[in-house]
């Protein structure tokens, strides 16, 4: 079970599948204790209602108060997937917070039966600090890929004289690296002025982090990079790209845009940070920069616009790497191990 409301169109696609769904009062702010208690207070009587033979929580907060409730309520079966550490884990001034949240997931995370991480350096981080019994916990390969779904031959008509296009797949944040990304742009531009960025994703208002509608609209009537919004799927745009890019500084578990990109055999350029390094071999399907390296990311960007062969020679690395190691059925296969 994951939080919020099914916005996007999103619950209408598990309501088509034949599955109930029930919106959960999850607030995205850090940490806002009435409605912390409303959720938690929702998601006991829920269970209490429903009784489930075992409940599957996503990120933090259904994590953390659902695994309470659903102990309280008598779930036979709990399970968890932390999907990233996310912000509080990045701050470095909100140290009390981190603290506070590190302490309920120690509580929540004794209340499951397995708990399952996105990548090892999160794995490592909860063992480390004693959240989490070795026990009960397990790493899976992300969200895991339809690489059937996502494939190289999606049909797409691509002119052969189109400019090389780099494309990042992400929310609208600063710690996904977005200004990093058009500082880069610049960069390339004045080297190869036809290079094209493009920019795929939400503004999420919520966030502190989140670039404004103004620096966004400078950077679009500036030439360096177009905002194409939101889709509900990013196939056709993945098909039009010759470069996949995150330049994330982000607590990231492991990004499934990078994932779908790869699936898709697409070369990848992303930060050497946590989780994004789990879908690229340097130099084998793609580059890891280091994190905030403007001129590094943009020479990467620079050796693959020079390189056409280069691009497909990693782009096929990177769904071969996909098919062996995040493939979909491989991944539900150790969650349903999990549910008993």
């Amino acid at each position: 079970m994951g939080g919020g409301a099914g916005g996007d169109g999103f619950e209408k696609h598990i309501l088509d599948l034949g599955i109930p769904f029930i919106a959960l009062p999850v607030d995205k702010h850090v940490i806002n204790p009435s409605a912390d208690l409303k959720l938690f207070w929702t998601l006991y009587r829920l269970y209490r209602c429903e009784q489930p033979a075992v409940v599957h929580h996503f990120t933090i907060k259904p994590v953390i108060y659902g695994s309470i409730a659903a102990r309280l309520a008598g779930v036979p079966r709990i399970v968890n997937t932390v999907t990233g550490l996310g912000q509080v884990f990045v701050q470095n001034d909100r140290a009390w917070l981190r603290h506070v949240v590190k302490r309920l997931y120690s509580i929540a995370l004794a209340c499951a039966h397995f708990t399952f991480f996105q990548n090892p350096d999160d794995l490592d981080y909860f063992i480390s600090y004693g959240l989490v019994q070795r026990k009960k916990a397990g790493l899976l390969p992300g969200s895991g890929v339809d690489c059937s779904f996502f494939s190289p031959s999606f049909a797409s008509v691509r002119l052969p004289d189109k400019p090389v296009t780099f494309l990042m797949v992400a929310r609208l944040l600063r710690v996904k690296g977005v200004q990093e990304f058009v500082e880069a742009a610049r960069l390339v531009k004045e080297k190869f002025p036809t290079s094209q960025f493009q920019l795929l994703g939400p503004r999420d208002e919520r966030n502190p982090t989140v670039v404004s509608v103004s620096e966004l609209a400078r950077w679009q009537d500036a030439g360096v990079v177009r905002w194409l919004g939101e889709t509900s799927d990013v196939r056709p745009v993945i098909a039009q790209a010759d470069v996949v890019t995150l330049p994330s500084y982000y607590r990231e578990g492991t990004p499934r845009a990078l994932l779908e990109a790869a699936a898709m055999a697409k070369p990848i350029i992303t930060t050497e940070n946590v989780g994004c390094r789990e879908v690229v071999e340097n130099g084998v399907n793609g580059y890891l920069v280091p994190v905030k390296d403007v001129k590094a990311l943009a020479e990467a960007m620079i050796r693959l616009i020079q390189d056409p062969a280069l691009r497909e020679r990693m782009g096929k690395a990177g769904r071969a790497k996909v098919e062996q190691e995040f493939e979909e059925r491989s991944v539900i296969k150790t969650v349903m191990a999990a549910y008993g």
